[in-house]
């Protein structure tokens, strides 16, 4: 299998984010092949996973991708070279990632995390870094909370069991805007008690993106091709799409809740109503990448920076240089920081922001160093509309509308019907390799 990256033209606007071009992938059309054993809707993580089953079964199958590329919320971007994921960019537990062993059995260079006791490396307050007791002290305050995260009985919102009078509340609740989606008033303790992590998250250099796009090779996407309508009356399952109609015994269906929610795909007979409850009581989190591509390094060499940062009349956000030493400062917004700022100016915003912090770090020279700016809108973009699920407080449970089985024929699948490794790319490449293996041990296969 051979590894590729999507390389980005660098003749549009920055802060428009990536126009990209498929290297390796190609199209497959649907034309004269519209009955088939199973249509899988969405070529992310979790539609990868679960055309790599179907094409181990031997099913006759096609994936239909709305998009011009593969990988959804995994995306990797490059400008003058130098890689950037715009999307997931940790191998979570990477112990048992596949996604890890992979990148490990390739010789690719990943950088090797096995604690979170340092968090945060740096802390910044109104651009000044703050000493060393300050930064324990933050450091500490994350620790408590996330542990009383951990230990509440009742599945209530995460600031009803902390202390919100801290010091450091506003910082922390950027942190837990960055690993739920959400702030602490709206995340679910039981949410976060399901999540089964180990201490293991380790970035690629080339790109988690890139590494998650490879698996691809060879599987048959049809590109540029929305699906507008699921109807399972009858005795074959009909996909109506950008392409045409296409029949199959099932189908599985990837695409994010939010756009589950957006009633962009119509079903007939409607979903059931623990999936539409599902959809309310397990929202999309929000979460935006920014890289400010500079000139060379803005720090002395192998020096590189991890940061939690609250800039002057703003709120946290994470910025870091340098990782993998390349010439990139990156920034991380998530929350309602992410909310508030998209709503504002999308992607110019983000990157106004995330630059606007950074000087106030690193000095006014850095403006003249930026090469190019790249940013994610995940929010804005009608194919996913958010970052990642994020079940309300007292909600948990409602999860279970997404991941159950409702139908012989028709199967759910993406990082929000992981169990216990929601809202991760592996996550979501466990579901759909589950979803389709379901599909095959009921009885689905090739005539």
């Amino acid at each position: 299998m051979t590894s590729f990256y999507w390389q980005c033209r660098d003749d549009g606007p920055a802060n428009q984010g990536s126009f990209c071009e498929m290297d390796s992938v190609k199209g497959f059309g649907v034309s004269g092949e519209t009955d088939l054993d199973l249509v899988i809707v969405g070529a992310g993580a979790a539609g990868i996973g679960a055309g790599l089953v179907a094409r181990a079964a031997g099913l006759k199958f096609r994936i239909l991708e709305a998009s011009d590329r593969v990988g959804g919320r995994a995306h990797t971007v490059s400008r003058g070279g130098v890689t950037y994921d715009l999307g997931c960019h940790y191998l979570h537990h990477a112990s048992r990632n596949p996604f890890a062993a992979t990148a490990l059995s390739r010789g690719q260079e990943v950088s090797i995390n096995l604690t979170h006791d340092a968090l945060p490396e740096a802390y910044y307050r109104d651009g000044v870094r703050q000493d060393e007791v300050t930064r324990q002290a933050c450091s500490k305050y994350y620790q408590v909370s996330d542990n009383a995260y951990e230990i509440a009985e009742d599945d209530v919102a995460g600031s009803s069991v902390i202390d919100t009078t801290s010091p450091f509340y506003d910082v922390y609740t950027g942190w837990c805007e960055a690993m739920n989606g959400v702030p602490p008033t709206r995340v679910s303790t039981h949410d976060i008690q399901r999540y089964k992590a180990t201490a293991e998250d380790w970035p690629v250099k080339d790109g988690y993106g890139a590494l998650i796009a490879s698996f691809a090779e060879g599987l048959p996407v049809t590109f540029d091709c929305p699906v507008h309508a699921i109807d399972r009356t009858g005795s074959s399952v009909t996909v109506g799409s950008a392409e045409g109609t296409l029949r199959a015994k099932a189908v599985v269906v990837t695409v994010s809740p939010a756009v589950l929610k957006s009633g962009s795909i119509h079903f007939t007979p409607a979903l059931p109503a623990a999936v539409e409850k599902a959809l309310v009581d397990v929202p999309m989190g929000l979460a935006e990448r920014i890289a400010l591509f500079t000139d060379g390094l803005i720090l002395p060499p192998g020096e590189r920076l991890s940061a939690h940062t609250i800039p002057k009349a703003g709120k946290m956000l994470i910025v870091k240089a340098h990782e993998f030493d390349k010439p990139i400062v990156e920034g991380y917004i998530a929350g309602d920081l992410a909310r508030e700022l998209t709503d504002a100016g999308g992607r110019a915003a983000l990157i106004d922001y995330t630059e606007t912090a950074a000087v106030e770090m690193f000095g006014s020279s850095l403006r003249s160093k930026i090469l190019d700016r790249v940013s994610s809108c995940w929010s804005t973009d009608p194919l996913i509309l958010g970052g990642y699920s994020a079940a309300l407080p007292g909600c948990s449970a409602s999860r279970a509308g997404l991941s159950d089985r409702f139908d012989d024929r028709l199967v759910l699948a993406g990082e929000a019907c992981s169990p216990d490794q929601q809202t991760t790319a592996h996550g979501a490449y466990f579901s759909g390799v589950r979803a389709v293996s379901q599909l095959v041990q009921d009885g689905l296969k090739a005539d």
